[in-house]
């Protein structure tokens, strides 16, 4: 009787610690993934909070862009069992309107993470986030948000996720990309068996810090009317682009540019290169007519013309060095006034000749031509200009009407701000100044002068 009841003790020990040693196998080797992955999810362990990424403002404090805190759910298929599958499609149909065999694909083709929706408002995340099951969960997803879609797209530029991080790729979101950038923080909290959050311990939680915020020059209202503006013109001439910047000529701020064509920075990955070139600044082109105020500030500066003087214009046609230059419209003769107001390519290159090889290359190169205005933006062009052992026999008269030099239309904008603010060349700027979250001013740009180049009468005769 004894031995019997000591067998039967003894068997039921024995499949006890079988069973024990089944259910340690099971945790330990053949369910270690799972299991191990669960002991993640419910450890109090740190868990990384994005810092949001700063906005950037127009001079009124309008807000150009910024970033939106959206969420994106995942499923891990490591976790996943026919039930929890068909619980988490059920739900995501529901909220979402799509049919459950939707998300089961998404599932079953997927690896390891699955992404089931991407950047949901937070209103249909927090539907989600009552539902409790392993193997689902959400992270912080933030989106860059351009409220006016293309308006100042060049100047603005755009910012793509790159693993997790919003990073400025052009523009002034690529130039002031660490300025943007905030400090991620982390939150420690304690979850209960299944994962839910039941506490956060703030004494080894850390806030995330936000990034500053980039207040421009630009106004929005000039910039609209210029990209308007721009657009008509397109439209009434056939163009195939335009280019338009409007600045402050006595503080080189830059009130608005534009080009087109243009693209939209949150959906810039549809928009061709060609439409995402900043024109102003990364294309140059032989500037015509326009030089001739800039030839005629050197020839007042240098006593080398009168305003009054009278010149032969050869009706229109002047055989000059084996070239022929031509006027659109013939005179006989005018004064060198009338030859800037008739723009006039034969008086200007007869003028030209007055002007010394050397002292023609230093006025345009103090005008800012073949120098970069350093700007603050990516990709600027230098343009060109020829130096004086480089100079042809009708090097000097082709340049005084615009030919045998480059420059951007930035370029040339900011000579004639030179020409006609007292004669002194301005660096011009985008940003007024970047503002930490406490409001604190991080840098502040004030007009800068660079050099003078003629002088306050010379510059207020030409302005007349």
């Amino acid at each position: 009787m004894i031995n019997s009841r000591a067998l039967i003790i003894t068997g039921a020990l024995v499949l006890v610690f079988v069973l024990l040693v089944a259910k340690l196998f099971t945790i330990q080797v053949s369910k270690h993934e799972y299991f191990t992955l669960l002991a993640e999810r419910q450890q109090n362990k740190p868990q990384t909070v994005k810092a949001e990424r700063g906005v950037i403002k127009d001079s009124n404090g309008e807000i150009l862009t910024y970033t939106e805190d959206n969420i994106s759910f995942y499923a891990d298929r490591r976790m996943m069992t026919p039930q929890k599958v068909d619980s988490i499609c059920s739900a995501f149909a529901r909220v979402f309107g799509k049919p459950k065999e939707y998300y089961k694909k998404l599932i079953d083709e997927g690896i390891n993470n699955v992404c089931l929706e991407k950047q949901i408002s937070m209103e249909k995340a927090l539907e989600l986030k009552k539902i409790v099951i392993d193997g689902l969960f959400s992270e912080q997803d933030f989106s860059r948000v351009y409220p006016y879609g293309s308006l100042a797209s060049h100047v603005l530029g755009y910012a793509r996720n790159e693993q997790g991080e919003l990073k400025g790729i052009e523009g002034l979101e690529k130039v002031y990309d660490k300025n943007l950038t905030g400090t991620d923080g982390y939150y420690v909290y304690e979850r209960d068996v299944i994962g839910r959050i039941l506490s956060v311990d703030e004494n080894q939680s850390q806030a995330p810090v936000p990034g500053n915020t980039v207040n421009l020059t630009i106004n929005k209202t000039y910039q609209k009317i210029l990209e308007e503006e721009l657009a008509n013109g397109v439209q009434k001439y056939g163009g195939e682009s335009a280019v338009g910047i409007i600045m402050n000529p006595n503080t080189g701020e830059i009130l608005a540019l534009a080009n087109l064509p243009d693209f939209d920075p949150a959906n810039y990955e549809l928009f061709p290169a060609n439409a995402r070139r900043d024109r102003a600044i990364t294309d140059t082109y032989e500037p015509g007519s326009a030089i001739k105020p800039l030839v005629m500030s050197i020839l007042f500066q240098n006593n080398l013309a009168k305003e009054d003087e009278v010149i032969n214009t050869e009706n229109g046609r002047y055989a000059y060095k084996n070239v022929k230059i031509y006027d659109d419209h013939k005179h006989e003769e005018l004064t060198v006034r009338g030859i800037l107001e008739q723009s006039s390519n034969i008086g200007m290159s007869k003028l030209s000749e007055r002007i010394p090889d050397e002292m023609l290359y230093k006025y345009l190169r103090d005008y800012g031509f073949s120098n970069l205005t350093t700007v603050d933006l990516p990709g600027e062009a230098q343009g060109f200009l020829k130096t004086p052992n480089n100079f042809t026999g009708i090097s000097k008269a082709f340049m005084s009407f615009g030919y045998e030099i480059a420059v951007t239309p930035l370029q040339l904008i900011n000579a004639y701000c030179a020409l006609i603010n007292g004669g002194t060349l301005l660096q011009p700027y985008l940003v007024k100044s970047v503002v930490d979250h406490s409001g604190k001013v991080i840098e502040e740009n004030q007009p800068k002068k660079i050099r003078t180049i003629i002088s306050k009468s010379t510059s207020d005769e030409l302005k007349k």
